[in-house]
């Protein structure tokens, strides 16, 4: 019977590194692990958040293009190469994530126009200027009371702690559903005025950009990123326009549901074995929140405590699910789980490539070059680990 292969990448922001790593080593010895002659190829890839960045260029077959963007791009660059903030400072080789109020980017973000008129500078306060340091003090003050007084204005505008615009251009430059050629690629995202999570392969995008925006979307963590406007996709031949779009791991615990729906819909006999790559490992550093900021909260709860732990009951109950249908169906070939909604339960191969639950990754939200190559050299070894115990 013909075997197919499925990936399923959780998020995890910067540790999506570790998945980089893990695809790699996967890459890498493809004929060891499934005996065949061919390039890695999934048939299904199913990715939220990082996932699913990770694995659209993964459906692309941009291997190259993957590991460029994280080794010489986010290591070097940092953070700043995937978003902006006026509360974190994203230019900071730091490995842990530091705060830094920036009036100047929290004007940008809320897209406040400067208009020089409002200083009531004349042409001989701009002469003045090119021989005075009291008069280009004076038209910073001024300047930036102007700017204060309209963020005062706006501030209630704030949707988000950061701005992921470098994040839609990178997407933008890179992506392509058409390149997606006999892979079933899907991310998840969920609308925020309808409450609705979808989850929509490649060609269900109305069009190229729909399809970024919906990978933009899939990685866009609530509080943090702001939300993406509209993503126009196909669903049983009827147009749906989500908007709003957030993070799908915020109602769905992973993109591995997504996978095994999938894997349901395939009327071709054979077996799937599904990879599945978590760069959340339950592993939390304490720390002290007694006195720290808005930011620092909302990274914390979101992202190191409530989608850690999201992934790894999601992850824990497929396991013990699969475990059982296995059992059933080795006691006799015959019986078949059911789920409420009466359909079978297939049991899967299955392999869960996780770090190492002793090694803290640091913060999701923090990228320098020693973090990256750290996360990527973890995630290479550990697939290694797993796929060859």
């Amino acid at each position: 019977m013909k075997t197919k292969f499925a990936l399923v990448l959780s998020g995890g922001g910067f540790n999506g590194a570790f998945q980089v790593g893990a695809i790699k080593y996967i890459s890498q010895n493809w004929k060891k692990i499934t005996g065949l002659e061919t390039p890695m190829k999934f048939d299904i890839i199913s990715g939220v958040s990082a996932g699913a960045i990770n694995g659209a260029l993964v459906a692309m077959n941009e291997l190259q293009l993957l590991h460029n963007l994280w080794m010489n791009q986010i290591a070097k660059g940092g953070a700043s190469e995937i978003y902006t903030s006026p509360f974190i400072d994203t230019d900071s080789k730091a490995n842990t994530l530091q705060f830094k109020f920036d009036l100047l980017k929290l004007a940008k973000q809320l897209n406040i126009k400067f208009d020089i008129n409002d200083l009531n500078f004349g042409i001989g306060d701009f002469v003045s200027m090119l021989y005075s340091n009291q008069s280009r003090e004076e038209f910073l003050k001024r300047s930036y009371a102007v700017i204060e007084r309209e963020v005062k204005n706006k501030i209630h505008n704030l949707r988000s702690i950061a701005d992921s615009t470098p994040l839609r251009e990178k997407l933008t430059s890179c992506l392509d559903q058409d390149k997606i050629q006999g892979t079933t690629f899907s991310c998840g995202f969920v609308s925020l005025d309808s409450g609705t999570y979808h989850s929509v392969c490649h060609n269900q995008f109305l069009s190229n950009l729909d399809f970024i925006k919906g990978v933009l979307s899939s990685a866009s963590i609530p509080g943090i990123f702001q939300p993406v406007d509209q993503v126009m996709f196909l669903e049983n031949c009827n147009l749906k326009i989500a908007k709003n779009n957030v993070d799908g791991g915020i109602v769905n615990a992973s993109p591995l549901g997504d996978a095994v729906k999938l894997i349901q819909n395939d009327t071709e006999d054979c077996v799937y074995k599904i990879f599945v790559i978590n760069c959340n490992n339950g592993f939390v550093l304490p720390e002290s929140f007694s006195n720290t900021s808005m930011g620092a909260v909302v990274a914390r709860s979101i992202y190191e405590l409530t989608l850690n732990e999201i992934f790894k009951n999601d992850i824990d109950q497929f396991l013990q699910i699969n475990d059982l249908a296995k059992q059933v169906q080795s006691f006799d070939s015959k019986l078949v789980l059911k789920t409420c909604e009466n359909k079978s339960i297939k049991a899967f191969q299955a392999v869960v490539i996780n770090p190492d639950n002793k090694v803290h990754l640091g913060s999701p939200l923090v990228a320098n070059q020693e973090l990256i190559y750290n996360r990527l050299v973890h995630g290479y070894d550990q697939a290694k680990k797993f796929l060859n115990p």
